[in-house]
């Protein structure tokens, strides 16, 4: 009963550090919103209307052509500024994602005493590694992702010697016959 105990709340640990990781990022530094960009007000219709002698359909088709006549720079300068603040944010948030996690796997090592805290905080901590990946990959640069994700393998291989050290060094129990 105990190991299952164990295995719950270090499941649990683990997703509860995730989550609150996840909402402090969004707290601290929130996703770009489009409507920050106020993008929508270059498509708005700033023609006169149409003339009464047209019907509904030509109506809208003069509509439709109009709205596509009107300047876009502007609407499309704004939508690169978006996607510009967008890409920034998701280079940003890779770092942080992978910051938060490697100081969780960190800390998993010195909770080592108490293995089912010490298992959901390193995976949380993986969790977010994997996370800030998964959302930075196409606007991280690869180097950038190649030295973080080789430091982090190299830590995790070395904690991950030091934890079968401290089994293998442990007293087996003898079975009784």
């Amino acid at each position: 009963m105990a190991k299952a105990m164990n295995t719950v709340f270090g499941i649990g640990i683990a997703i509860l550090i995730f989550i609150v990781a996840m909402l402090g990022i969004n707290v601290f530094y929130p996703v770009p919103d489009i409507d920050d960009f106020n993008c929508s007000e270059f498509r708005v219709e700033k023609l006169a209307p149409c003339a009464d002698n047209l019907t509904v359909g030509e109506c809208n088709a003069l509509t439709s052509q109009r709205t596509l006549a009107l300047d876009n720079t502007e609407y499309q300068e704004c939508w690169d500024r978006f996607d510009d603040a967008r890409d920034t944010y998701s280079t940003n948030f890779f770092l942080i994602s992978n910051i938060l996690g490697f100081i969780a796997i960190i800390v998993s090592m010195f909770l080592f005493s108490m293995t089912n805290i010490a298992a959901g905080t390193a995976f949380s901590g993986l969790a977010l590694i994997v996370f800030g990946f998964m959302v930075g990959w196409q606007h991280t640069d690869d180097v950038v992702k190649f030295i973080i994700s080789l430091i982090i393998t190299a830590v995790v291989i070395k904690f991950a010697v030091i934890v079968n050290r401290r089994y293998d060094q442990q007293p087996k129990k003898k079975k009784k016959k």
